[in-house]
């Protein structure tokens, strides 16, 4: 009975969502894949956080899952459908992920109007155009296929995370980055609460196209793994 007791209180000292997952073991050679383009890519990424004040670990960290499922063939045929949809017709047209860091167009036009709204702009001297029309459109789509300027809209997102949620400041380095993540994968503007219940949430998943087989996991738990890997 003792050991009974032992161990279940050991069980219940375990917070929930925190048993362990080896996503790296999981994901195998994708894992490997995406490490080493993490790698090629990391130089250039942090010197595009530096210049905006940001933690490179963390930023890399947020996105790391989106190289676990980034694709060069469904990248390029997404930027062509972007092109002839997006430019013309808005979001409402066409809002697909590209890039490596998996952005999306409503993103993009998101972080834009909030960061227009922010005091940073005139800190860092960094200002958008939000009229609504074709030209624009197109600019934004240039950037957001540019790979410094992903990192651009990823070091703003993590600023105006902070701006709109100053406690995350205070959060150890894990849970910042779970909740980051989360919002990165399900939405800029939902609010901390709603973060807070969504953290665990398996709703990532690689395939191209979803099915009855696909397998779906936590955004945030991939994030969270790789953070602890490259502390």
């Amino acid at each position: 009975m003792r050991v009974q007791a032992l161990i279940l209180a050991l069980a219940l000292c375990v917070p929930i969502g925190s048993q362990a997952r080896n996503y790296a073991r999981q994901f195998g050679s994708d894992w490997s894949r995406a490490a080493e383009r993490v790698e090629r890519h990391r130089a250039a990424w942090e010197e595009v956080f530096s210049t905006l004040d940001v933690d490179a670990t963390e930023c890399e960290a947020i996105v790391f899952p989106e190289q676990l499922r980034f694709s060069r063939l469904q990248d390029g045929m997404e930027q062509t459908a972007l092109l002839g949809l997006y430019v013309t017709g808005g979001k409402e047209k066409a809002n697909f992920s590209i890039g490596l860091f998996q952005m999306k167009p409503s993103f993009a036009e998101q972080v834009e109007a909030a960061w227009m709204k922010s005091p940073s702009r005139h800190t860092y001297r960094l200002y958008f155009d939000l009229t609504d029309n074709r030209e624009q459109r197109r600019r934004r789509l240039e950037r957001i296929t540019d790979e410094r300027w992903q990192c651009v809209y990823l070091a703003l997102f993590v600023r105006l995370m902070d701006e709109r949620e100053p406690s995350l400041k205070e959060l150890p380095g894990e849970e910042r980055i779970r909740l980051l993540a989360t919002a990165y994968n399900m939405s800029f503007t939902a609010s901390l609460e709603e973060l807070q219940q969504s953290k665990h949430r398996k709703t990532f998943h690689t395939d191209l196209l979803a099915s009855r087989k696909t397998r779906y996991y936590e955004y945030a738990g991939i994030a969270v793994e790789w953070y602890k890997t490259i502390q």
